[in-house]
Formats: structure tokens, C-alpha cells, sequence
């Protein structure tokens, strides 16, 4: 089942402002017929919160809404014995070799990678990537609509190598440059994936396992994805 559809049948049984036992058994059996993984439930979530959120008139309620959506998150995080300590790195351009670092982290993924980057022109990170597809990994890149059309671009070579490519077309402009992989590390900062960003430019460039961060960027990345398959 797509996570639009799974989000459209929760989002019908707000009419009477409860869920019933029967709408409650017959999204189970949706479930149990066509089940979603991690990254679609997150979709999903997210819509439920913006469902919500568009119901309410007070900004008061909708602040007390997200309130909530970010303490579900703080839950959710594996505090077990057997789940590793959260690390975090934080490197600087141009003096650390930024584009060969998220390289790296892209040659490290072996099953997702959810990324909104502003542009991409720099070929480095390109061959990156779509050698991480030929691996079989299952990339999904957001990206500006208007930066995509530049000269240098590499956008569309990207989308012809076979990647999920959403361009945001949007008048404001889609300016993240962040990365999530394999759901479990975050890449985030001020750097654009470009040679100037890797080489002359002054930038910021984190690593995370941190849960908690590495959730709440995926869920908005699925909450933009959605929004532009609509």
C-alpha cells in the first residue's frame, strides 16, 4: 500500500474525531495485506500531524501539536544496552576535504539514502551516487527546481542514470543540503554539494547516529517527498 493511500483512509475516520474499532480493524487488515516499512510509516506520521494541524484554529493548539510530534520522536529513540552510543563530527571547509567526507559517508550506505540538497554540480559526488545505485541502493534526491536548470547541473544526469529525482518548484527556494543514510546516519550543513562548497567556501559540515536528529530529518524529508508527489 503507497503511504498516501494508508494516509487518505486514516485521515477519512477524523470525521467524528475518533477511531473506531472497526476503522481501527480495517487498517490493521490494509497492514497486514500490504504492509510498510520505516520510511513510509514516517510519511505517514507526518501527514497525520499535518492533517491534524490544518483542523485547529488556535496557533496555541497547532504549537501544542508539534509539541507532541517531537516528544513521540524522543521516545522512539533505542536507549537499550545493546544499541551503540550516539557520535557526532563535525568538519570545516575548506580546510577538511569536504566532498571526499560525504563521498564516504555515500560509499557507506547499503540500503537507503534520502537526500534534499540544494544543487549538485560537483562530479565527484555525482559518480558517488550513482555508484551507490548501481549497488543497489535506494536513493531519493529533492533538489531546487530553478538550481536544477543550471549550467553544470547534475541533476538530470542523475535522474537518467535511473535516481528518484523530485525537483522542488516551489518560488522559495528548496534549500537544504541534507542526506540521511540507511536511516541511521545524518549528513547535514551549510555545504552545497558543489566544487566551490568542497574547495574555496567557508562551510559547515556534520555527521550524526544521533536517533532523535536522524528521525526528525527523515520525517521531513517524507513529509517534502509527499507533498511534491502529490
Amino acid at each position: 500500500m503507497k503511504p498516501n493511500e494508508l494516509l487518505r483512509h486514516l485521515v477519512a475516520t477524523a470525521d467524528d474525531l475518533r477511531l473506531s474499532r472497526s476503522e481501527r480493524r480495517a487498517i490493521h487488515a490494509l497492514l497486514h495485506d500490504e504492509p510498510i516499512d520505516v520510511r513510509q510509516r514516517l510519511q505517514v506520521e507526518a501527514g497525520l500531524f499535518d492533517a491534524a494541524a490544518e483542523r485547529m484554529h488556535d496557533p496555541r493548539d497547532k504549537l501544542l501539536l508539534r509539541w507532541l510530534e517531537d516528544s513521540l520522536r524522543a521516545l522512539q529513540v533505542n536507549h537499550g544496552a545493546g544499541a551503540p552510543p550516539a557520535q557526532s563530527r563535525a568538519w570545516f571547509g575548506p580546510q577538511d576535504p569536504l566532498a571526499k567526507l560525504l563521498a564516504a559517508q555515500i560509499a557507506a550506505a547499503r540500503e537507503h539514502i534520502a537526500a534534499a540538497v540544494f544543487t549538485i554540480t560537483d562530479d565527484r559526488i555525482h559518480d558517488a551516487l550513482v555508484a551507490a545505485h548501481h549497488r543497489g541502493v535506494a536513493l531519493r534526491i529533492i533538489t531546487d527546481g530553478r538550481k536544477a536548470q543550471d549550467r553544470g547541473s547534475d541533476i538530470w544526469r542523475l535522474q537518467r542514470a535511473g535516481i528518484a529525482i523530485h525537483p522542488d518548484p516551489s518560488a522559495a527556494w528548496m534549500h537544504h543540503k541534507f542526506a540521511v543514510m540507511d536511516e541511521r546516519v545524518l549528513v547535514n550543513g551549510s555545504y552545497n554539494w558543489t566544487r566551490a562548497g568542497a574547495q574555496e567556501n567557508r562551510e559547515n559540515f556534520l555527521v550524526t547516529t544521533d536517533p532523535l536528529l536522524v528521525r526528525a530529518y527523515l520525517q521531513n524529508f517524507e513529509r517534502i517527498w509527499a507533498e511534491l508527489e502529490a
